[in-house]
């Protein structure tokens, strides 16, 4: 029996120790610390409150400070005890995902320090009755996404060994395109790989992504695909020579109820 329960999707928080995000195209500065206490404040307001939340990638980005050149593992790692700080005001246990601006040995040490540096951030956990599964869609130096062959393959072995539990699965980035001309530049690129496994196991009912800085509902068959906004800069709602608009942070909050899910978003202004 599916227990009822409430779990949350925060994403693309963009932590970078050091500085606030420069806006491309503006003259404005964000500050993704305020934006995501901010979150973290609200979502200890809700009644009934996480079992768990899940953060979708892109969870820090120092990177953004320094465009001119590839950080190494260690400069990350002030903006992961950052990012760390500020969860540690959360309800609840999190599960976390990579993002294109993530850095894979940092965030295994910071948030996984049981794994190896370079272990593959990929797993499945359960609750309530229900699977899910986080995948690792971020391939280092690309803003577009990749799920390799190892990966899918364990996918496989995971979903078909759990036919029986209704699944969620994770991803950071997009599997298809949204129609923003942008940000479809960087979706997933095998993502047609990825949902004709998922087709073949009908347990499989939500995708939940990120990456998009924006909401999104999308059914493909039997399938719905969810996005969530970012817990600070959005993505404008026009064309335009400027990608970005600064917030409202957003988050999603998902109700499961006896194999049944409802979701909404709520903006924090």
């Amino acid at each position: 029996m599916t227990d009822h329960f409430r779990f949350v999707h925060i994403t693309d928080t963009h932590i970078m120790a050091g500085g606030a995000w420069r806006m491309r195209g503006t003259d404005v500065d964000f500050d993704t610390d305020a934006s995501l206490r901010r979150v973290v404040d609200t979502v200890r307001r809700l009644d009934p409150a996480p079992a768990f939340a899940v953060l979708g990638g892109d969870l820090t980005s120092p990177d953004l400070l320094h465009r001119d050149r590839v950080l190494e593992p260690a400069e990350y790692a002030s903006s992961y005890m950052r990012l760390k700080e500020i969860l540690a005001g959360l309800p609840c246990p999190a599960h976390y995902l990579m993002g294109n601006h993530d850095n894979l040995e940092a965030f295994n040490r910071a948030l996984r320090p049981e794994a190896a540096k370079d272990a593959p951030a990929y797993y499945g956990f359960d609750h309530g009755g229900m699977h899910f599964v986080a995948l690792d869609s971020h391939e280092p130096g690309h803003a577009d996404g990749m799920l390799d062959a190892a990966q899918l393959a364990w996918l496989e072995r995971d979903l078909a060994a759990r036919r029986a539990a209704a699944t969620i699965v994770f991803v950071h980035h997009h599997p298809w395109p949204l129609g923003h001309a942008w940000m479809d530049t960087m979706q997933l690129r095998n993502g047609a790989d990825l949902m004709s496994l998922l087709g073949r196991h009908a347990q499989v009912r939500w995708l939940i992504g990120g990456h998009v800085h924006s909401e999104q509902v999308i059914q493909r068959g039997a399938l719905t695909m969810l996005t969530t906004p970012s817990t600070c800069i959005q993505l404008a709602k026009v064309g335009g020579p400027v990608h970005f608009e600064p917030g409202p942070p957003g988050f999603r909050v998902v109700d499961v109820d006896g194999g049944r899910l409802s979701s909404y978003v709520v903006y924090v202004h």
